[in-house]
């Protein structure tokens, strides 16, 4: 018995780990020259703004529906790139942390219900809002 739970911890574990790695974006690469970059101090300014914005339309929204999980996923996204943005965390690499976060809304399991265009606008925003 034992061995049978060890086997399906191990197989769902490699599966996690293979829907995780299958949901990474192909992002353009942090070193693509044709992109610049806010700095890190930029980021927090520009960032903290936006949450500022979006986190007062949660209040209005019913929790369990989904736009109130959009919006929790994104404001979840957006504080993610702060929190790695004050770390010094480089912007490609905390846009690119914040993804599974966003992804994981809940737990683990919810990987499997966020679909990958999703992930897709949440990079496209991030992307637009912190690049000069």
């Amino acid at each position: 018995m034992k061995n049978l739970l060890w086997c399906c911890l191990v197989a769902i574990l490699c599966l996690s780990f293979e829907f995780l790695h299958a949901q990474q974006l192909q992002q353009a690469p942090a070193n693509d020259p044709s992109v610049s970059w806010s700095t890190p101090a930029q980021a927090q300014v520009k960032v903290q703004n936006k949450l500022d914005v979006i986190e007062p339309g949660l209040a209005g929204l019913t929790p369990g529906t989904g736009p109130h999980t959009d919006l929790t996923r994104r404001i979840l996204f957006f504080k993610s790139i702060l929190r790695d943005v004050r770390d010094e965390m480089p912007v490609p690499e905390a846009i690119e942390a914040a993804l599974p976060e966003a992804a994981s809304l809940g737990g683990l399991y919810e990987h499997t219900f966020t679909p990958e265009a999703t992930l897709h606008d949440l990079y496209d925003e991030a992307l637009v809002l912190l690049t000069n």
